[in-house]
């Protein structure tokens, strides 16, 4: 966020400065506007391209073995350009480096889930993920889940790539 930031008044800066630079080229002839227009407009521009980039940037960061299982675009009122580009900026991402067999010795496996969302902390929740009925159950802290049967897991739609690269160890 502070590089963000900082990034936002250099462009200001250097947008005012090439503004300035036209007008001596120009020999004072351009309008006076220019040079505060100039600044806001390339702020406006890093700004907007920081929300675009950011996904990929997350993404690029994630270490090796957690796999981005879904995302989350938005659009808003206050960002119009929005609705003809949405900007991600929350996904979920599964770590297979966390993968292990759950001891009931059922078809089953435990694993870490990560959210991430633009200008929040990361959270962290653990799944059982049930391998012969496709279903999902966020397990809590100290909880030992032996006796969880088949109609406990949640069936969500859209979960089946997560489930099915949990169920295969990563290796999908």
């Amino acid at each position: 966020m502070f590089w963000g930031f900082i990034a936002v008044i250099v462009a200001g800066i250097g947008g005012a400065g090439i503004s300035i630079i036209l007008g001596k080229i120009t020999k004072g002839r351009t309008p006076k506007w220019l040079t505060p227009f100039a600044a806001a407009f390339a702020m406006l521009v890093t700004t907007i391209s920081n929300e675009y980039l950011w996904y990929d940037q997350s993404t690029a960061n994630l270490k090796p073995g957690v796999a981005v299982v879904s995302t989350i675009e938005s659009s808003a009122f206050y960002r119009p350009w929005t609705y003809l580009f949405p900007i991600t900026d929350r996904f979920a991402a599964l770590d297979t480096n966390s993968l292990t067999a759950h001891p009931s010795g059922q078809d089953r496996v435990v694993g870490d889930l990560y959210f991430f969302a633009r200008w929040e902390n990361t959270q962290r929740l653990q799944i059982l993920f049930d391998c012969a009925s496709g279903g999902t159950l966020p397990m809590v802290p100290g909880e030992t889940y032996d006796d969880v049967t088949e109609a406990d897991f949640a069936n969500p739609d859209g979960d089946e790539e997560m489930v099915s690269l949990a169920c295969s160890g990563g290796t999908e």
